[in-house]
Formats: C-alpha cells, structure tokens, sequence
C-alpha cells in the first residue's frame, strides 16, 4: 500500500471515527439536568434510550445538516426479563414475611391472654382435678412457650425481611432506566434533549474573612450521582433563565466555582483556642440572590470549621457563628 492510499484509509477512519463518536453532554443547572445527545440516523429512523426518566413534556428533538423529523415516540422503560422476574420474586417473599409479622402479632395476642387467665384462676381441687395447681402452672407454662416461640420466629422474619428488603432497593437502584426514543427522520444527524425527572445542583460556600473588614464568599456547586460517560457542565441558573450564562465544565477536581465575591464584614469575633469560635455579621451587597448553604470558613488561611450561610437577598445581613 503507498503513502497516498494509506492516507486515505486514515481520513475515512478519523472521519468515521468522528461520525460514531457524537457529542453526550449534561448540563445542570439549579434546578434541573439537561441531557443531550446527537444521533446518526440509518435508514430514516433511530433509537435512542435515555440513562434516567424524565420531566413530562421535557423531550426536544433537532434535526440537524438540513434534514427534517417525520415521527417521534417515546417508549416507557422496562426492566430486562432476568431483573423484572427477581423484582417480582422479592416483592412476594417481602409481602409473605409482611404477613407472617402479622399473623405472630395475633399468636402472640392470644397465647399472652391465655398466660394471663391461667396465671388468674383460682385452683379448685376436684375429684376430676385432684392437684389443679399442677394444672394451672401446666397450662401457663404451654402458654409461655408459645410465647417464646412466637418470639423466636418474629426475630427471624424480621431479620429476613431487612435482608429481602436490602437486595430489593439494592436491584431497583441497579435497573433504573429511562424511557426510549423512537424517531423517524429523513435527517442523517438529529439531536436529542431532555430534563431529568430528579437532579440538580446544590450550592455551598467558602468564607475567607481576610481581616479588613471583608469577606471572600465563593459559591460552589456540589453536583448530584451522573449517568456516566457524559460530558458534565455546570450553569449558575436555572432551566427558565438565559441560556447567555457560561457553562463551566466539570473536572475531578471537586466542587465546580462559579462565582466569587468581596462582601463586608461587622463585628468579627475570633477566639483562637482548640474549640475555636468565631462571630461576624455578612451583608449581601454582590447584586444576587445568594441560596442557603453550607459553608466552609476559614480565619486567616486557616480552615476553622464549617458554618450554615443562611439565604441571602440582595443587600441582606446575616449572622454567621462558630459553633
């Protein structure tokens, strides 16, 4: 093979590498994750399954290169054969040791009656009955046993149902899965997007008192579990806001920083000890709306402990205390 068909078997690698190879994004904002993926389209129509359900209404799908969409259906999600049977198989054994509970509380209920009216009779000797105390330390000994039994049994069905209870949350949280889309498209590429069901970021803070009679607060974004092998952005906004805000992407770094701010301190208080405190009034006076959250606090470049931001509006004060 020369030089010039080796490149043209390396172009049409690369090139198909790159048509396999389409963009996964998510996006999560304040409230909410968008997800999105390009699709190839073969022979006027694709699949596509979602890793997660999603919010009514919620699904978009683009055409892209100039082409159209013909038809879209979404599918709800179903559990594989093997999973669904096991699912099944749990939620009986965990509706049979539910009734078993129930039928041990009735046992118990009669044979403490029974204990409790053997233990109350007044013995009566009899020609039939010649020692009825022996009769009676008889009957409340049975009744005990039983007892004891019922005992016995309640402890075992219980700690089986913790067990079947276990492994059922454990195969739910394993299968979970979102609806599969459908589409007809005359389009070669289409892009899909949606809003997860459930998922978003939470904020939480950084206060560095710098001694001057100011604050640095950093908002930080603390994200949700992902589906894997997505790319992940973060925007400080929520899904109805401008889509002008930057996208910051996420790395393994921790929390993503999406803004910081110089705010005024009063009437700071910090006893350097083993068991630090510190007191000092914050005003809001960045221009936005600041969500309640934890925040970590440092003194001087030493991290001291951390404290609760409550929510902030604009030009706002709160008290913020260590312990």
């Amino acid at each position: 093979m020369n030089v010039r068909h080796l490149l043209i078997v390396l172009t049409y690698f690369v090139m198909t590498s790159t048509a396999m190879a389409a963009p996964r994004e998510i996006t999560v904002y304040s409230d909410g994750i968008l997800i999105e993926q390009e699709v190839t389209v073969r022979k006027g129509g694709t699949e596509f399954s979602l890793p997660a359900p999603i919010r009514e209404n919620s699904l978009r799908v683009k055409p892209l290169d100039g082409g159209s969409i013909g038809r879209v259906e979404l599918v709800p999600f179903r559990l594989p054969e093997k999973q669904q049977k096991e699912l099944d198989s749990l939620t009986e054994q965990k509706s049979r040791l539910e009734d078993r509970l129930k039928a041990l509380d009735t046992r118990e209920e009669i044979f403490a009656a029974a204990a409790k009216s053997q233990s109350s009779k007044t013995p009566r000797k009899t020609k039939t009955n010649p020692d009825p105390l022996a009769a009676v330390r008889q009957g409340t000994d049975f009744a005990i046993a039983q007892l004891e039994a019922v005992n016995t049994s309640r402890r075992r069905t219980i700690q089986e149902l913790k067990r079947v209870e276990a492994r059922l949350a454990a195969v739910q949280k394993a299968v979970t899965g979102g609806p599969t889309v459908r589409i007809t498209a005359p389009a070669p590429r289409i892009r899909i997007a949606a809003v997860l069901a459930e998922g978003a970021w939470t904020p939480s803070y950084d206060i560095r008192l710098q001694g001057d009679g100011f604050a640095l607060l950093t908002l930080l974004a603390r994200l949700p579990v992902l589906p894997e092998g997505y790319a992940v952005r973060v925007v400080n906004a929520s899904l109805g806001g401008s889509r002008q805000e930057q996208a910051l992407p996420v790395t393994a770094a921790g929390p993503v920083r999406l803004a910081q701010w110089r705010l005024p301190v009063e009437q700071e208080r910090t006893v350097n000890a083993p068991l630090p405190s510190c007191q000092f009034l914050i005003r809001n006076n960045s221009g936005t709306p600041l969500a309640a959250g934890e925040a970590a606090l440092y003194v001087a470049g030493e991290y001291l402990g951390t404290v609760l931001l409550p929510a902030l509006a604009g030009d706002a004060t709160a008290k913020i205390s260590l312990p």
